[in-house]
């Protein structure tokens, strides 16, 4: 399975995602007293001030369909207002890189942090979320050639492969994300979510002689300096005070 159908595989659970959201929608929560009346307004619930802790579960199903290591994304939230949260993502990650004329393999670590908004006006008994969000990512990682080949344009001598196998440590990288996301409370406390990421490079500590092409946390970076990424998690609520 190739990265192509993993993609297919996330966006056709971010469908699925949506459905079980609209769904959610119609339910009529709330039975008023003795009187039994069923409410069918959007009466805001009671603040909850809680921290949800998550995994990236799509790294593990890309590393088994790829047999090799990937790395591991955990997630952290802290609800501060009714809409208003702390985000945060922190990981590991690894991508060995074909290239047209380069071979490499990139590893390191790296952190996000920021906030998300919620748009979504929850019934009452909901906690679904439809939010955008900003991150500022950071990432610690090393670089290791293997080979790269030097390409003869007069195609006189013809193309030469050098095989360095060198070794760049010490690398960092600095960037901004955009992230628009659906979250759904699946069962009592568990959530399920997918999100797409926008990514602009603000610098980056460069190996000698060539460019980071795929940067940890950053995913593949592209000639003008952005990037794209999306993850589907899993997490836990834990409820820590109510108004």
């Amino acid at each position: 399975m190739n990265k192509k159908c993993i993609l297919k595989y996330i966006i056709s659970l971010f469908f699925a995602l949506c459905a079980n959201y609209s769904w959610t929608q119609e339910k009529v929560v709330k039975v008023e007293d003795s009187l039994a009346v069923i409410e069918t307004d959007t009466v805001r619930p009671k603040k909850f001030y809680e921290i949800r802790l998550g995994l990236d579960i799509s790294r593990p199903i890309m590393q088994l369909a790829q047999g090799q290591e990937i790395g591991l994304e955990l997630t952290l939230d802290y609800r501060l207002a009714a809409n208003w949260y702390i985000a945060s993502e922190f990981g590991y990650e690894s991508e060995i890189g074909h290239e047209e004329i380069i071979d490499f393999y990139t590893r390191g670590n790296y952190a996000k942090l920021g906030f998300n908004y919620n748009a979504y006006e929850n019934l009452s008994g909901m906690n679904n979320e439809v939010y955008i969000g900003l991150r500022y990512g950071f990432s610690k990682f090393q670089q290791e050639l293997n080979n790269f080949t030097i390409l003869d344009l007069d195609d006189y001598f013809g193309d030469y492969t050098e095989v360095p196998n060198r070794l760049y440590e010490g690398l960092s990288a600095h960037w901004a994300e955009l992230h628009f996301g659906l979250k759904v409370e699946t069962l009592p406390n568990l959530f399920l979510t997918a999100s797409v990421h926008f990514k602009k490079l603000i610098s980056d500590k460069e190996p000698e002689g060539f460019a980071n092409l795929y940067i940890p946390g950053f995913n593949k970076v592209f000639l003008n300096g952005s990037g794209v990424g999306f993850n589907y998690t899993i997490a836990y609520l834990i409820p820590l005070k109510k108004k």
